[in-house]
C-alpha cells in the first residue's frame, strides 16, 4: 500500500485535482451564496443560484458546498482512479507487477484502498476549507447545525468516492485511463437522463445528487437509506470484479 500511496502523491494529476477540490469547490460554493445574497434580485444568475440554496446560515452555504461537491467529486475521483489502474498498462509497467512478491489481488486492493483513503482526505480537506471561507459568504457564528451540514457533506463526498471504484475495473480491462474517463463521462450522461425521467432515486450515481439538494428538497427527501445503500454495494462490486480482473489477469 506504501508503493501505491508513493505512487499517488507524487503524480501531479493527483495534486491539481486535490487542488481543485480542496479550494476550487468551496470558494465556488463562497462565489454562489453570496452571489445568492448580495446579488441583484430577479437576475437570471441569482434565481438560478437560489434555488440551490436551502435554510439559513452554515446549512445553507454548506449544503450548496455538499451539492457541488456531489458533482466534482465523482469527476475528479473518477479520473484518478482510472489514472491509479490504467497508468501501468500505459507505461507498460505493468509486465514488473508479475515479478513482484506481493500478488496482483493485494496490488489491486492496495490501488483502491489508497484512492479512496485519498478522497476522504479531499472531502475532509475540502469541508475544512470551506468553514474557513464561510465569512466570505458573510456567515460568522459556528451553530449545530454547521456540524451536522459538515457530516452530510463527508458523507456525499465519500459515497461519491466510492461510485468511481468500477471504474478501476474498466479501465484495468481496456488496459488504460482513457477509456475509463471515456465510461465517465458516460456515466454523467446517463446520470442526467435517469434524473429527468423520474427513476434517478435507483441509479447511485444520481442518488447521491439528490440527496446532497441537487434536485430540490423535494427530490432530496424521497432518497431513503435503501436508495443509499446502493453506493457502498456499487463500490464493492467494483472492488471485487477487479481485485477478481488482476487475479488472472495476463500480460499481452
Amino acid at each position: 500500500m506504501l508503493v501505491e500511496w508513493l505512487k499517488l502523491r507524487r503524480s501531479r494529476l493527483v495534486w491539481v485535482t486535490a487542488a481543485l477540490l480542496v479550494v476550487g469547490v468551496p470558494a465556488m460554493a463562497s462565489g454562489f451564496l453570496s452571489a445568492a445574497r448580495f446579488g441583484s434580485p430577479g437576475s437570471p444568475t441569482v434565481l438560478k443560484i437560489s434555488t440551490m440554496v436551502v435554510g439559513e446560515g452554515w446549512a445553507a452555504y454548506l449544503g450548496v458546498l455538499g451539492q457541488i461537491m456531489s458533482v466534482a467529486m465523482p469527476l475528479g475521483a473518477g479520473i484518478v482512479t482510472s489514472w491509479c489502474f490504467g497508468r501501468e498498462f500505459i507505461d507498460r509497467t505493468v509486465s514488473s507487477l508479475f515479478a513482484m512478491p506481493t500478488s496482483r489481488a493485494t496490488v489491486a486492493v492496495a490501488k483502491c484502498a489508497v484512492v479512496t483513503g485519498w478522497a476522504c482526505g479531499v472531502g475532509v480537506a475540502s469541508v475544512v476549507v470551506g468553514c474557513l471561507l464561510g465569512p466570505v459568504a458573510g456567515i460568522w457564528t459556528p451553530d449545530r447545525l454547521m456540524f451536522d451540514a459538515a457530516g452530510k457533506v463527508l458523507l456525499v463526498s465519500l459515497g461519491s468516492a466510492m461510485l468511481t471504484l468500477p471504474l478501476a475495473f474498466v479501465a484495468s480491462v481496456a488496459r488504460g485511463y482513457l477509456p475509463a474517463i471515456a465510461v465517465l463521462i458516460l456515466i454523467v450522461v446517463l446520470t442526467q437522463i435517469v434524473t429527468v425521467i423520474g427513476v434517478g432515486r435507483w441509479f447511485p450515481y444520481a442518488a447521491v445528487s439528490l440527496w446532497a439538494g441537487m434536485g430540490g428538497e423535494g427530490a432530496a427527501a424521497e432518497i431513503h437509506l435503501r436508495h443509499l445503500a446502493l453506493v457502498p454495494v456499487t463500490g464493492l462490486a467494483g472492488v471485487a470484479v477487479t481485485t477478481w480482473w488482476w487475479r488472472r489477469m495476463q500480460v499481452v
